[in-house]
């Protein structure tokens, strides 16, 4: 695997070679901490064997075979980092170092056939230098979820984009979703095959070892290979009886708000059980915010109330904590 550097930090440098020393020696595990995004952050052991077919079933998806380069923008330290390293050097691309910033398409000037980045790098070049997107052939989007308002930006340029489904567990993504449209359902890669116990997502794949995994993803099942995802079984709210899915409700508000810096969230209720509530940062906090949400969500998810900090707390790998930020409230 041949490596050319644009502008990266020592710091991811010597990630990387760490990540290559580890890949290259007599262990077979790679250790892996999960992101934490549902709770407390653990590690868990990943055979190399599983991250080498993970590897394959992507290749195969994006004929990478046939592709030349590839761009690394994301910390090795993650497992969307760490993939990107190990399909690298399984189909023996060129990778391109760039440093983990919100714009790692800033000093990139040659064409590039695969790359991943989270929404957040994608929203910022879309906002500073949206023609590099032209430069990329593939581009897979992880970590959270992708905008409406995002979709339709994206669509506009010549790179392939696509959103990814999967979780540390899965070693990175099994399903993928092109944004082409915002109606485009996900559709399971590989040997994957999908069904559904209590709305919620079920796993098999035989070449990662994976035998009826059930998810916390709430889904609507389409096929054994299709699915749209609604949100998380852990943040749904059951508001009078009625379940509100925050990841559902929040999609619509971004799309008057153009932000993203808020979330759905509850509290309890005499009532109710459980009311819904806005949390969102400070610069959010407008004379027409209400306004704007109640005209677009329904008459269920509507908030009850509206609170505003300074800062939505992260977990270590960048995503919403959703349990501390509500802690916040409180």
């Amino acid at each position: 695997m041949k490596i050319i550097s644009i502008d990266s930090t020592t710091e991811t440098e010597e990630e990387i070679a760490a990540f290559n020393a580890l890949w290259n020696d007599e262990n077979q595990v790679i250790s892996q901490k999960t992101s934490g995004s549902t709770g407390t952050p653990k590690v868990i052991e990943i055979p190399k064997w599983k991250m080498k077919n993970s590897a394959k079933m992507t290749g195969e998806f994006f004929d990478l075979n046939n592709c030349k380069t590839a761009l690394i923008c994301l910390s090795p330290n993650y497992i969307g980092g760490k993939m990107m390293l190990v399909r690298s050097i399984l189909y023996n691309l060129t990778l391109i170092v760039t440093n983990v910033t919100r714009n790692p398409l800033k000093n990139v000037t040659s064409e590039v056939d695969f790359a991943a980045m989270v929404p957040l790098q994608v929203e910022t070049i879309l906002e500073e230098s949206p023609e590099k997107l032209n430069l990329i052939k593939y581009l897979i989007i992880g970590g959270a979820p992708v905008s409406d308002d995002l979709i339709q930006k994206i669509s506009q340029y010549n790179c392939k984009a696509y959103s990814t489904f999967g979780m540390t567990e899965t070693v990175s993504h099994i399903a993928l979703r092109e944004l082409k449209n915002i109606d485009e359902p996900y559709i399971a890669i590989g040997d994957t095959t999908l069904s559904l116990e209590d709305d919620c997502l079920v796993i098999t794949n035989k070449a990662l070892d994976i035998h009826q995994l059930k998810t916390n993803d709430i889904v609507e099942l389409i096929d054994e290979k299709t699915f749209f995802w609604k949100g998380r079984a852990d943040f749904v709210i059951n508001s009078g009886g009625v379940k509100v899915h925050p990841e559902e409700v929040e999609q619509k508000i971004k799309n008057v708000l153009y932000s993203e810096n808020f979330i759905i969230s509850w509290l309890p209720d005499d009532k109710l059980g459980s009311k819904v509530v806005f949390i969102g940062e400070n610069d959010l906090n407008t004379a027409d915010i209400q306004d704007k949400i109640e005209k677009t969500v329904n008459k269920y998810e509507k908030p009850k109330a509206y609170y505003y900090i300074s800062e939505l707390i992260k977990t270590p790998s960048g995503k919403i904590d959703r349990i501390k930020t509500r802690a916040a409230i409180l």
